[in-house]
């Protein structure tokens, strides 16, 4: 754990810039209603967190298994926790009007025992908005098909064993796994991409054109 711990202190140590860098981001608002009192799991560094209280007017609170993370989003003004998104959380069953799990799912051992925790602490009419690559995306699919590889959806350049990405989604396997983890339908399915040729057919098929998935569920 030590050894994960210092991996993502070291990776959050470097700036990582600001809410508009990352294409996903610029679609979270409207996930999020005024007055709401917010999860943020895996929170990194704060900036999603203190747009959404900025910008959307909603309370955010985060949590990150990174202690230099959780500084830098103390430093914007959220209330933050140092947390392993595998371990108990420390908030009361109901408690959240949403939960934003955000490309935080495929960094787990154990994305269950999270799923299970954030469906605990959410209210009965709660939403889940989770996001992650997408392995449906039809180039992932052609360059497995070529290469036999997977595709490096972190975008670093290093071999498969290296990457921090250590589950792999693409729609049908995220449904089968939030069903079992006892959700009960998923509102809304986003798909995102800033390639010209997808963007046309993101709204006909976004788990075939989307790089990354935004899923609304309840």
């Amino acid at each position: 754990m030590n050894k994960i711990k210092n991996f993502y202190d070291q990776f959050w140590s470097e700036d990582k810039g600001e809410f508009g860098r990352y294409i996903r981001n610029s679609y979270l608002p409207q996930f999020f209603k005024k007055g709401e009192l917010v999860l943020d799991v895996g929170c990194g560094d704060g900036v999603i967190a203190d747009y959404l209280q900025r910008n959307v007017n909603v309370k955010v609170i985060g949590i990150d298994i990174s202690e230099e993370a959780i500084k830098k989003a103390r430093n914007l003004g959220i209330e933050a926790k140092v947390l392993n998104s595998e371990d108990k959380f420390p908030f009361k069953d109901n408690t959240f009007d949403a939960v934003f799990w955000g490309d935080n799912i495929e960094h787990l051992f154990n994305p269950t025992s999270c799923a299970k925790e954030i469906k605990r602490v959410l209210k009965k009419d709660g939403r889940l908005i989770l996001s992650c690559p997408n392995m449906g995306y039809w180039r992932y699919k052609i360059k497995y098909l070529i290469s036999g590889s997977l595709a490096d959806t972190e975008w670093t350049g290093l071999k498969p064993w290296e990457w921090s990405h250590i589950r792999f989604f693409n729609l049908k396997i995220l449904k089968d796994f939030l069903f079992s983890c006892d959700f009960e339908k998923i509102t809304k399915v986003l798909g995102v991409s800033e390639r010209r040729l997808d963007k046309p057919f993101l709204a006909i098929n976004p788990s075939f054109f989307g790089m990354i998935l935004i899923l609304e569920v309840v």
